[in-house]
């Protein structure tokens, strides 16, 4: 610290020290002209005319030298009084300034090193001080300046350095007396920046660093960011600082950066790793970036601030968001197939290792279930009697690395038997190593069951020699439309076997089938030219349009008019006892009994198949 005690004397500028030296040498010589004339020695006219030209002399002397002393008092005793501040403030080993009107009047070498500016004195000097103080602290600095208190501690201030770098420090005001200037004198600072090589390579790092890095102080405003930040945002770096950080981020986003910012500054965590959307970029729309920030002590002023980076990754977030838009394109797809795709192992089990929503109505197990064979595996679902086929044909496909296609039954979880179809691959790795299986397997319970029945009723028409169902109806449908025009009399009946179902669960389904077949060979004797015999359902129907004895033979003795209701009611009986007679088939003896309807009136129908429907016995 310094004393008023300490101070040189004042001293006088030399213009004015040489006219005092001037008026003194007038003066000596007018006294050595008035002793020589009282010697003797100089005549009086000589005498007079040295008089008349001194007064002149004095005159002037008197008038220019006392206004001069006078106006000249107040700058004088300012320059006097401003010279030891300045003399302090340039000699002091502590950072120190001058101020003036708010100015920078003069910044000593120890705060321009503090500060980082050592090679822009010229530009520091009338410099409005507000640019190197922190703007949180502008009003206090102007409240500290315009107040009229005296000397001393005037509290702390914190200053900016070069690289953006907050510096708290205490500061001391000195006011000189009735002088205008002020001197500040900060605190040494603890550290100075490093100016040495790791330095210079941190400075560079963080110039040409392609993402953007900055620094926050404990009130989430920016202090520092490299020059990433405006080739990104086209801000520029001086009109971004000191602005609040939060607002450069999408609303949605800003309560988890809050959040995850006040963590960091309260100890509750080590870092920050955020995926944000910036309002910063240049794009006219939100921009993803990744935010990876750590805490930063800043021992001055007990406070914790923030430092981090921002990583542009937009592209990656909507190639993300594209590849989950496909994903839930496929999964749809997926879910709206009728059956069930599968990636599974080639093991005995045929382990599931991902399975469709599918496979719940192919099933009635869900891809939890059957995944990795939690509740069933796929192997107990197959039907026993098709386990071996399917593993054995798989597994010859699979040796020739060829697609496979199979049908095969399967149980569902209600017991239900449904036939299925599946096609597949075994996966092989570039290296040829087998990885598994994918493929679909879907019900083809209905298209199969149709392939049967047509099967079975081409066998049932080969093995009676009946009429096929499609060629009946044709034969009907000509005859409803002959007689709807001329009258021509037909009757169609319809001959149902009770029993059937009772053969078909006591002895199995080919057991029935048998029965039907043997039946459809005793009703042979009833088809002509005109007549005929058709399968239909569990029965048969029967066609009747020549009424002559001959074609009827197998119903004699008959009735004078077998066209009318009672001998049509005739037909019927005989048609019952020629299906009804018992059988032995195998060796196991079957009884039947045969329901039988008529059908009404051709003008009583609109077409062939309702009167075949009306025909049908009830039960």
């Amino acid at each position: 610290m310094w004393s008023e005690s300490c101070l040189e004397p004042p001293s006088l500028p030399p213009a004015k020290t040489m006219s005092i030296y001037l008026a003194a040498t007038l003066l000596a010589t007018i006294l050595s002209c008035l002793a020589l004339a009282d010697a003797g020695q100089v005549d009086a006219p000589t005498r007079g005319m040295a008089l008349m030209c001194a007064l002149p002399a004095l005159a002037w002397m008197g008038l220019h030298l006392a206004p001069r002393a006078r106006l000249d008092t107040h700058p004088l005793d300012r320059e006097r009084r401003g010279r030891p501040l300045a003399h302090f403030a340039q000699h002091s080993s502590q950072p120190a300034l001058l101020v003036e009107g708010g100015r920078i009047a003069h910044a000593n070498r120890a705060l321009l090193k503090a500060l980082g500016l050592t090679a822009r004195a010229d530009e520091v000097l009338g410099m409005p001080l507000d640019n190197i103080v922190h703007p949180k602290h502008h009003r206090r600095l102007a409240a500290l300046l315009g107040s009229e208190a005296a000397s001393g501690d005037a509290g702390v201030l914190t200053l900016l350095r070069a690289d953006g770098v907050p510096w708290l420090a205490r500061v001391s005001l000195f006011r000189g007396e009735r002088s205008p200037v002020t001197l500040l004198q900060f605190d040494t600072p603890e550290a100075l920046p490093d100016t040495g090589p790791d330095r210079q390579w941190g400075n560079r790092l963080a110039h040409f660093a392609g993402e953007i890095l900055f620094a926050l102080d404990n009130q989430l405003l920016v202090t520092w960011v490299n020059p990433q930040w405006e080739r990104a945002t086209g801000r520029p770096v001086a009109e971004s600082l000191f602005l609040p950080f939060l607002p450069l981020f999408h609303l949605e986003d800003r309560a988890a950066l809050t959040k995850g910012l006040r963590q960091l500054q309260n100890g509750e965590r080590d870092s920050l790793t955020l995926e944000l959307r910036t309002l910063a970029g240049r794009a006219l729309g939100p921009r993803w970036v990744e935010l990876r920030a750590w805490p930063l002590d800043l021992p001055a002023s007990g406070e914790t601030g923030i430092v981090g980076m921002l990583l542009d990754i937009d592209q990656r977030r909507r190639s993300e968001e594209a590849l989950r838009a496909q994903r839930r394109s496929l999964h749809t797809m997926l879910d709206n197939l009728p059956g069930m795709i599968y990636r599974g192992q080639n093991d005995k089990h045929w382990t599931m290792e991902f399975v469709s929503e599918g496979c719940f109505e192919l099933t009635g197990y869900t891809p939890l279930e059957l995944v990795d064979n939690q509740s069933a595996s796929f192997a107990d679902l197959i039907h026993p009697e098709d386990r071996d086929f399917v593993w054995n044909y798989v597994q010859m496909r699979l040796t020739r690395r060829e697609r496979y296609e199979l049908s095969y039954r399967i149980v569902d979880r209600d017991g239900q038997t449904r036939w299925v179809w599946e096609q597949g691959r075994g996966i092989h790795s570039s290296r040829g190593e087998f990885l598994g299986l994918e493929g679909f397997i879907t019900d083809v319970d209905s298209s199969r069951g149709a392939q049967e029945e047509a099967r079975r009723r081409l066998f049932f028409d080969n093995a009676t020699g009946l009429l096929g169902f499609s060629l009946f109806l044709d034969r009907l449908q000509h005859l409803f439309v002959h007689s709807t025009c001329v009258g021509y009399p037909f009757a169609l009946l319809h001959l149902a076997l009770d029993p059937l179902e009772e053969i078909a669960a006591s002895h199995g389904p080919a057991m029935a089938e048998r029965v039907m077949v043997e039946v459809g060979k005793r009703l042979r004797v009833v088809c002509n030219d005109c007549n005929g015999v058709a399968r239909h359902g569990n029965g048969f129907a029967i066609l009747v349009a020549d009424f002559r004895p001959a074609s009827l033979a197998w119903a004699a003795p008959l009735p004078d008019a077998p066209s009318t209701a009672a001998g049509l009611s005739h037909l019927a009986d005989a048609l019952t006892g020629l299906a009804g007679r018992p059988l032995r088939i195998d060796g196991h003896p079957i009884a039947l009994s045969a329901r039988i309807g008529i059908a009404p009136a051709p003008t009583q129908c609109s077409d062939a198949k309702e009167m075949l429907a009306a025909a049908a016995p009830s039960t």
